[in-house]
């Protein structure tokens, strides 16, 4: 059962796309973007925050940080769609935006790197991204399918594989690889990559383990009663973990703040343009929201002023006939595996 739970954690860390950063001891902490509700005695959900901001001493359009689960229920995306839709821009997160099919180019604004060729995986599960898979073996569908993003006023806010991989290795600055020799990569972010797409081994048995949920109704339902109460627990925040290789550190770092500072760049180019009546929506993964909040107030002097909630996804435990004594240890196997993780 260990085993099972360290696996469920690295995927809700897939999941929720990285972890945030350590809070400061002066700053007071971001409420948390996930709750979990029970609106009734047999029902779980899991519920995300889209959380609205106006400016603290000046003018300006709203700011949302729509954070999301990437996997969910039809019902919820749904009611994403209809909120993002009327947002007079959307900034969404999608690494490797050059070769992102749905990317919308700003007018007149030149990419900043030429674009590269999209790489196709190889491997038993290739093709089929992780999520996906957990989405479908969940009896859920994944974001990046249930999410039309060609729309005008979609934006990709996000950087690209290559510049994942120069931040990694030596920054930004760093010169690019001479013609004909291949680019300098970093092992932690390439072996993420693998697993995501399945073109490894782990990938694959990772994949293998999912879809395995899938044959058995009430595994089913107890897997997305963990995900619900770990979640619910972390409140998006894996920062407590302090057992986190080195490596991992520093790809958790540029995966969270150097792509949070690229939103905020982006936003600082939309203030511009949007009209004060407008408003702008961040749609990003809720392990982005808790940095993305504190620049958002410190660098853009934003503060937040309403939130909505939205469930994910949900279990109905009779229906899934979990009975009490059995939520009960999966709870106590959840709060005992993050002590021991923290």
């Amino acid at each position: 059962m260990r085993n099972l739970l360290l696996t469920l954690f690295a995927v809700i860390a897939i999941v929720t796309t990285g972890c945030r950063t350590p809070q400061s001891a002066v700053t007071a902490p971001p409420a948390p973007y996930t709750r979990i509700a029970n609106p009734d005695a047999n029902t779980v959900q899991l519920q995300i925050a889209l959380r609205k901001f106006v400016p603290a001493h000046h003018r300006g359009p709203a700011i949302w940080l729509a954070g999301t689960m990437h996997v969910g229920e039809p019902e919820y995306y749904h009611a994403v769609q209809k909120f993002l839709d009327g947002q007079t821009v959307v900034l969404f997160e999608g690494i490797n935006t050059e070769t992102h099919p749905r990317h919308v180019k700003r007018v007149g604004k030149p990419d900043a790197e030429p674009a590269a060729p999209p790489q196709e995986p190889s491997g038993t599960n290739a093709g089929t991204s992780m999520q996906a898979t957990l989405a479908k073996s969940l009896g859920l569908v994944f974001q990046l399918d249930a999410i039309d993003y060609d729309r005008t006023n979609f934006l990709n806010s996000d950087i690209s594989v290559q510049q994942i991989q120069r931040l990694m290795t030596g920054g930004l600055n760093a010169p690019p690889a001479p013609a004909g020799q291949p680019s300098k990569s970093n092992p932690t972010f390439d072996a993420l990559l693998q697993v995501m797409d399945g073109s490894s081994l782990l990938g694959s048995l990772f994949k293998a383990g999912i879809e395995l949920i899938g044959s058995n109704p009430k595994l089913q339902a107890l897997t997305k009663l963990t995900l619900i109460e770990a979640i619910g627990r972390l409140k998006g925040d894996f920062s407590g973990m302090r057992g986190m290789p080195p490596d991992l550190k520093q790809l958790v770092q540029v995966l969270i703040e150097a792509r949070n500072q690229n939103v905020i760049a982006d936003l600082q180019t939309e203030l511009k343009t949007v009209p004060r009546r407008g408003s702008i929506a961040v749609f990003y993964g809720t392990g982005h929201m808790d940095d993305m909040e504190r620049r958002l107030t410190t660098q853009l002097h934003y503060r937040p002023a309403e939130d909505v909630w939205l469930t994910a996804f949900s279990v109905d435990m009779k229906k899934a006939d979990i009975s009490p004594s059995e939520a009960q240890v999966m709870r106590n196997l959840v709060k005992w595996q993050l002590d021991q993780m923290q």
